[in-house]
């Protein structure tokens, strides 16, 4: 097997490289091997474990934040696909605990939609969870900041706004797609990118950072919306970094498509170090980052990439901690929309069994409850009940920054 590369920087910025193997065909599992020493020796199948050579993990340690204070930050950041088992599988690779299980509070969420609880599909799809996640209710899935009856909820950066907080989104597939939509956006069918890139426009979200740019450069209409709105777009790295902080509203987007490859620049912790410069300021800021593509990796099978996104995302769950520790009143919120592959880890494993033979929904979702983990300001309390529901989280974003600004 292809060994992982990863070449990462210091604190302030990582910009790696790695040879990506995602390319291969999708949705298919690893070839097995056959062995026969002989014609009478029976063929035995496995398929290639999680090679650990050479994988740059961020060495485990605890943060010491602030959790007396009131909020003024927030700061969600979503797994997509992200399940219990993953974290512990990348951990058994790794060989130690990932940086976000060092979160001092954490509980189990519930991830059902509408679209479950009235029996037109089995499990939630990441419009229908993201839009739990910002409004506080459930909806049908493909709906994008929308109720069962497709009027228009107040998102999470709407929220914010109400207070006069800065507000930001930073992902790896597109800016449009139905995690970031769905803090910002409403829209039942999430497939209609184009006009929700118009309506997060219209919200004013300051940073929108991510892929996606066909959806900006292939429609006039797009475009001139977006510059009427007061947006400075960019779409290279280099002009990512020489951002100063003079444009109150930027829409970065750095690939065509998805940002698959996990160390493409700007990498997610880039591209969040730079967010978090621009969004800090004296009333405060919401910032919603995903790593995108661990459920795209599990949804094609393909336990190694799912390993790599996950180590890029505990990256960048580790840069945002110590952000955090440096600046009171930060409530850092890690959880995932839902758990995708159906993700089973034998007894004792080792790293050798952490395979593809992990996965057992045919790369679907599932109904299995995801972690929250949260640390910072006013943090405990969230995490005080052994389950909460995926609206709870939406919920207490709402009441925290009520509580601070009475």
């Amino acid at each position: 097997m292809k060994k992982l590369l990863a070449v990462l920087m210091s604190a302030a910025i990582l910009a790696s490289f790695a040879a990506c193997s995602n390319d291969a065909a999708s949705n298919s599992k690893t070839e097995q091997t056959t062995s026969q020493s002989s014609a009478n020796e029976a063929v035995q199948t496995t398929s290639p474990s999680v090679e650990t050579d050479n994988v740059d993990w961020v060495p485990f340690k605890e943060y010491s934040l602030d959790s007396d204070s009131k909020v003024k930050n927030i700061i969600l950041m979503i797994g997509d696909g992200m399940g219990e088992n993953i974290i512990k599988a990348a951990e058994i690779v790794k060989g130690d605990k990932l940086i976000m299980s060092g979160l001092p509070n954490q509980t189990h969420v519930t991830t059902y939609s509408q679209s479950v609880t009235s029996g037109e599909a089995e499990f939630t799809d990441s419009a229908a969870a993201a839009t739990a996640l910002s409004t506080g209710v459930k909806t049908y899935n493909q709906c994008i900041g929308v109720d069962k009856d497709g009027n228009s909820l107040e998102t999470i950066c709407e929220f914010a706004q109400k207070y006069d907080m800065k507000t930001g989104l930073v992902d790896r597939h597109y800016v449009c797609h139905a995690t970031p939509a769905g803090m910002a956006a409403h829209n039942s069918n999430r497939g209609n990118y184009v006009q929700i890139l118009r309506d997060m426009a219209k919200t004013g979200v300051n940073v929108m950072f991510g892929g996606g740019e066909q959806y900006y450069k292939n429609s006039n209409k797009t475009k001139n919306y977006i510059n009427e709105k007061g947006y400075k777009f960019i779409d290279t790295e280099e002009q990512l970094l020489a951002l100063d902080g003079s444009d109150d509203k930027v829409l970065g987007m750095f690939a065509y498509e998805n940002m698959k490859n996990a160390y493409r620049e700007p990498t997610l912790t880039t591209m969040t170090s730079k967010a978090l410069d621009l969004l800090d300021n004296d009333k405060g800021f919401f910032l919603m980052v995903e790593g995108s593509n661990i459920d795209v990796c599990e949804s094609e099978q393909d336990m190694k990439g799912t390993i790599e996104q996950m180590m890029a995302f505990d990256h960048t769950v580790d840069y945002v901690l110590n952000w955090a520790q440096q600046h009171q009143g930060t409530l850092v919120l890690v959880t995932a929309d839902h758990e995708t592959g159906g993700v089973q880890i034998p007894d004792n494993a080792t790293a050798d069994d952490i395979n593809n033979d992990c996965f057992t929904s045919d790369g679907e979702h599932t109904n299995t409850n995801v972690l929250l983990m949260a640390g910072g300001a006013q943090s405990a309390e969230i995490c005080s009940s052994d389950v909460i529901d995926n609206t709870d989280i939406a919920k207490y974003m709402r009441k925290v920054l009520t509580d601070s600004h009475k």
